[in-house]
């Protein structure tokens, strides 16, 4: 029996691992008007995962803003913890299209390429200095996914996105019966212009999470103010 262990264990390791594919898809609405769609895939096998995200206005939001977004992550997931070890997208603003391609090793990013290239500015951070952040869309995988009651919301999650560091702050959940509402708040901490900081800091939303059968939590809608109204998403 002895000699057969070794075998049987290499067999095994050997195996694929089952993978693991979840969608989210939000409808977006800003002052009741649909404003566009919000999808992110998160897939895991074994310990590794990897998050797809696209942000796709709609033909009426893209006249008063054009916005945009589609970026892509990649790290390990353990314990509930996600590790991002390389991220890249393309953004646009309506004031800024930009595009990044960023590593992140032990929580500390290093930007590998940002466009458009620009003179360093007073108001710009050293990557290196960012440690114990992790990217947009990673963070926007960890709100999306489903919860249990032991980690729904009462977390802070610091941010980096190539050039700027933001924070998410989520307050401990109110529960009533099936649904739990998550308040929390959106945090420009550095690496913005004079002009951002001046158009706002810190920017409150709501999130709206109904119970399942399997005793978790899933995020389905929420709510913000931005510049140009106030922003709802709902899910599919």
């Amino acid at each position: 029996m002895r000699p057969v262990l070794p075998a049987l264990f290499a067999i095994i390791m050997a195996m694929p691992v089952k993978a693991e594919q979840i969608t989210h898809q939000f409808s977006l609405y800003v002052s009741g008007i649909k404003a566009g769609n919000i999808q992110t895939t998160v897939r895991h096998s074994g310990h590794a995962f990897s998050v797809s995200g696209l942000l796709t206005p709609s033909s009426l939001l893209r006249t008063i803003r054009d916005v945009g977004y589609a970026g892509q992550s990649a790290g390990t997931h353990r314990n509930g913890s996600f590790s991002p070890r390389r991220y890249s997208a393309k953004t646009k603003t309506g004031s800024r299209d930009s595009q990044v391609k960023m590593r992140l090793t032990n929580g500390i990013p290093s930007v590998d390429m940002y466009l458009p290239e620009r003179e360093r500015r007073p108001y710009d951070v050293n990557p290196a200095d960012q440690k114990g952040v992790i990217d947009p869309l990673t963070a926007a995988a960890i709100v999306f996914s489903d919860q249990t009651p032991e980690t729904l919301c009462n977390q802070i999650i610091d941010m980096f996105d190539g050039r700027r560091r933001s924070k998410l702050t989520l307050a401990p959940a109110t529960l009533m019966g099936n649904s739990a509402t998550c308040k929390g708040t959106y945090t420009r901490v550095a690496g913005f212009s004079p002009d951002d900081m001046q158009e706002g800091v810190n920017f409150p939303f709501s999130l709206l999470y109904t119970r399942g059968d399997a005793d978790t939590f899933r995020l389905m809608s929420f709510t913000t103010k931005t510049t140009f109204g106030s922003l709802r998403a709902k899910r599919k």
